[in-house]
């Protein structure tokens, strides 16, 4: 019989091999070092090692000693567990609506999780969930189901990515959502996202503190999430370290900012409330853009005046991003008309004699 190998989540396998009924038949026994908390970690480790051979051994000599189950539902725990700590608030929330997601297989043996069972809920979803959502699920479950032991390849089909719509603003409906803002706050809302690239969290993150009128700078470090039970908290670093960032405004722009006490919130709400109230406004002006769209129209205008990677450190894009290439840095309409009169007059200032004569 072989020894017990570290697999690549730590867990220990032994594979074993008998005749029954005239077949070979090999079985695998796996443990974690997790079944065996408050040792230290080389004890742990040789505790699954031991109970990995010892499991193989019964088998072997036909002693009934079942090996215990590790449902989906503990290796996803057990997941979540291993990382709590390395992870944000809002992603911890994020995982735990896993449960509600993989509730037909929850209680399912994880040694029974096969391609077919995967391929099955990926087509259930397919209808009605997006096709980076499903992947995004499917590859949270596949590292969890690897930290329990399963160290299996899935062979698996996933839906087409529908191609992205994009609807940034055109200049005119940017001054008819200017014009129609209800509230100074929201006016400053729009003039954040719309000319200074900020994410709605990144806006409801600015304290009084950030507020640098010497340098007429705001710093850009933290953003507003929701922590695992449903409440809005404030998180440093937002989204990724690329989005910590000084924003330089305008002189006058920067009237525009009231003065406020350095702990206070700049903007009295919170990113879903943002969203809300834009599609009020959105209505009201007959403007087809959601409120993140207001980044596409920020880095457009930016992109005639300015190089790229300039537009990526304002934004808080990182280097080269693609995201900046296919959906943000979008020409806008009117601007792509006037440039195209503009070349048509210059070739018939160049070549009209010679084509209409004189």
């Amino acid at each position: 019989m072989a020894s017990a190998q570290m697999l690549d989540s730590g867990s220990w396998r032994t594979r074993a091999t008998k005749v029954i009924d005239g077949k070979k038949v090999t079985k695998s026994f796996t443990v974690s070092p997790n079944e065996f908390p408050g040792n230290p970690k080389k004890t742990q480790n040789n505790m699954a090692k031991n109970k990995s051979e010892l499991l193989a051994r019964n088998w072997m000599n036909n002693v009934e000693y079942e090996q215990e189950v590790t449902t989906v539902r503990k290796a996803i725990q057990d997941y979540i567990a291993d990382r709590s700590n390395i992870l944000s608030a809002s992603t911890i929330a994020g995982y735990d609506r896993m449960y509600t997601y993989f509730a037909d297989i929850l209680d399912m043996d994880i040694q029974d999780i096969s391609s077919r069972t995967l391929q099955t809920i990926i087509n259930s979803w397919a209808l009605d969930v997006s096709a980076k959502t499903i992947k995004n699920r499917i590859y949270f479950l596949i590292p969890a189901l690897n930290l329990a032991g399963i160290e299996k390849k899935y062979t698996l089909r996933f839906p087409q990515n529908k191609p992205k719509e994009l609807l940034p603003p055109e200049q005119n409906e940017f001054h008819r959502l200017l014009s129609a803002a209800r509230s100074p706050e929201e006016k400053l809302i729009l003039v954040l996202s719309g000319l200074y690239t900020l994410r709605r969290s990144e806006i409801c993150g600015i304290k009084g503190a950030d507020i640098l009128r010497d340098m007429q700078c705001i710093y850009i470090h933290r953003g507003m999430v929701k922590d695992k039970n449903g409440k809005w908290i404030l998180k440093d670093f937002p989204k990724t370290k690329d989005s910590v960032r000084l924003i330089k405004i305008g002189s006058d722009i920067m009237k525009l900012i009231p003065d406020i006490d350095p702990d206070e919130l700049l903007i009295k709400t919170n990113p879903n409330m943002i969203t809300k109230k834009f599609g009020q406004l959105r209505k009201i002006v007959n403007v087809s853009c959601r409120f993140h769209d207001l980044r596409k129209f920020a880095a457009s205008l930016r992109s005639d005046a300015m190089p790229r990677k300039y537009v990526e450190k304002i934004g808080g894009w990182r280097s080269g991003s693609p995201i900046l290439s296919s959906v943000y840095d979008k020409p806008f309409k009117e601007k792509l008309t006037a440039y195209q009169d503009q070349f048509n007059e210059s070739i018939m200032n160049e070549y009209g004699k010679e084509l209409f004569g004189s």
